[in-house]
């Protein structure tokens, strides 16, 4: 879905605009995520340069860098809408997966506490990691360098 949406975005930039944005991907945008090498991007198409985005930063952090660039080549107009379409489409998700499960099998509000949101990394280190939804895990995970 956050695909479509910063496709959708993309496809409304002018070639020159689009040239910019992938310039700009190459640069640094925000602290601790990596450019994309220029070698990925040059003969990108959108659909290629959207890929490359969710599959290096996570979706996310694409559409952070993507709300960041679409300011830096002065087309905020583009950065509103896809912060907006962003943030209904987050609102709209987990009350349309919980009104496909009957009630009697959704869990107590009280049962399932809200999971930590705390994730850290340093010198321009990425963290993926998976959603996990439903109930109650415990995930250890030690990372040395």
């Amino acid at each position: 879905m956050v695909n479509k949406l910063l496709l959708g975005t993309l496809d409304d930039l002018g070639k020159d605009a689009f040239q910019n944005f992938k310039w700009y991907l190459n640069q640094k945008n925000l602290d601790g995520v990596k450019p994309i090498p220029v070698s990925k991007l040059e003969d990108a198409s959108r659909g290629q340069t959207v890929t490359r985005m969710t599959g290096s930063y996570g979706e996310e952090t694409a559409v952070k860098v993507a709300v960041k660039i679409l300011k830096e080549i002065g087309n905020r107009k583009a950065a509103e809408e896809l912060t907006e379409k962003y943030a209904e489409m987050n609102r709209a998700a987990p009350s349309s997966s919980s009104a496909a499960s009957p009630p009697a099998a959704s869990p107590p509000a009280a049962a399932s506490p809200p999971a930590a949101a705390s994730m850290s990394a340093q010198d321009g280190s990425v963290i993926v990691a998976p959603t996990v939804l439903g109930s109650l895990h415990t995930l250890n995970l030690t990372i040395n360098k």
